[in-house]
């Protein structure tokens, strides 16, 4: 298809008998058809200029104003239809110029983003960011008329191909997702949802738990830098290790959160909403004190680090003490639960609760997650 063609004329065969005035048109070629549509404005000819497609003389500033805007927009549109591999049609147009395709998806997107931000936490927003960070590469203009299968289809063979894993991928549609429904609940859109049964579906990624043996975290304590980051970045993933909180959590920590006379971590998690008391050890204990030095009840135990800054010390870390994995902030909390689990024998109603699932099903992952235990389970299976 070839780019259309789109300029102002007047039709002088439309000119009024008496003032000689003609209706000023905005008129669309594609591949040699052509489409007028009137601007609801008239001009006589002798103030009109052909080859430029506007009014000449004064007294017609806001005229030429409105000319350029009408011809933008459907400029504009027609590229986003262009670019997301549809053809274009009159119809198209027709349905833009009627107000049922007329929205940027990424005004709707930031338009809901307004009303999710307050009530998610930063690793939520980050989610979403990341979201349209990867949809203005893959597409820099989105009509709402542009979401459907086939869109999806291809934005999630785009991900595929930057090497993005299945759990990567899987959040992105998950978020885009939720943009649409939220984007029709608030009534700032009306999309079809693409993501449904008998529609693009999104596949859930096997799950593989990262977390560290009882050794690893050793070789992770006794790490130490002459930065002051890494080793609070260090000390709060072992806090992860201990007690099982969250990266969220563990940076929204404070002081007043803390009842050593209790021995007990009292707060509400920002994921859940939900309030979780964890008792202390002696290791949870003697590595809050470290921070907690004449700090103020109502302030944050912790310095402010981004989940990706951390994340990245973190896997430097790993590296000097030769540990051998993908590691996270997310991996401390796999490490609590699996080290109850699997060392411990900690029932997994109890670890449930520690961790502060609302569904047990949840920590079900960690059950024999160290292949160590199987071979030990197993070794002691006989029949006769």
């Amino acid at each position: 298809m070839r780019k259309p063609i789109i300029k102002a004329i007047i039709r002088t065969d439309k000119a009024d008998k008496k003032t000689g005035e003609c209706p000023i048109c905005i008129q669309i070629r594609i591949d040699g058809d052509k489409k007028r549509i009137s601007i609801g404005e008239k001009i006589h000819p002798s103030h009109w200029d052909t080859d430029a497609g506007r009014a000449i003389g004064k007294g017609y500033g806001n005229l030429n104003k409105m000319i350029d805007k009408r011809k933008n927009d459907l400029e504009e549109f027609c590229a986003d239809t262009i670019i997301a591999g549809y053809q274009l049609s009159f119809s198209d147009i027709d349905k833009f110029l009627n107000g049922t395709k007329n929205s940027s998806f990424y005004d709707i997107f930031d338009s809901v983003m307004e009303i999710k931000k307050p009530k998610i936490c930063d690793d939520t927003k980050y989610k979403y960011d990341t979201l349209r960070s990867r949809l203005k590469a893959f597409q820099p203009r989105i009509s709402t008329s542009n979401i459907d299968v086939a869109f999806i289809t291809r934005f999630d063979n785009y991900l595929k191909n930057l090497n993005i894993g299945d759990g990567g991928i899987y959040n992105h549609h998950k978020c885009l997702k939720c943009i649409i429904n939220e984007a029709n609940r608030y009534k700032k859109a009306k999309i079809e949802q693409p993501y449904g049964k008998d529609m693009f579906t999104i596949k859930t990624p096997k799950h593989k738990t990262v977390f560290l043996d009882e050794e690893e975290v050793i070789k992770f304590r006794g790490f130490k830098s002459d930065s002051i980051l890494s080793n609070t970045v260090r000390d709060m993933f072992l806090l992860s290790c201990y007690s099982g909180l969250r990266y969220s959590d563990l940076f929204s920590l404070k002081v007043s959160d803390i009842d050593f006379n209790k021995g007990i971590i009292s707060k509400k998690m920002l994921k859940t909403k939900h309030n979780i008391d964890i008792p202390m050890n002696s290791q949870i204990k003697t590595l809050l004190l470290k921070y907690m030095v004449s700090q103020k009840s109502n302030t944050k135990i912790f310095r402010e680090v981004s989940n990706q800054v951390g994340n990245s010390i973190l896997k430097e870390i790993a590296k000097e003490c030769k540990i051998n994995k993908n590691i996270t902030f997310h991996v401390g909390r796999h490490t609590f639960a699996s080290y109850l689990v699997n060392n411990c024998n900690i029932s997994l109603p109890i670890v449930s609760k520690l961790l502060g699932h609302v569904n047990i099903a949840n920590t079900l992952i960690y059950t024999n997650s160290n292949i160590n235990n199987l071979k030990s389970v197993m070794s002691n299976v006989r029949f006769g």
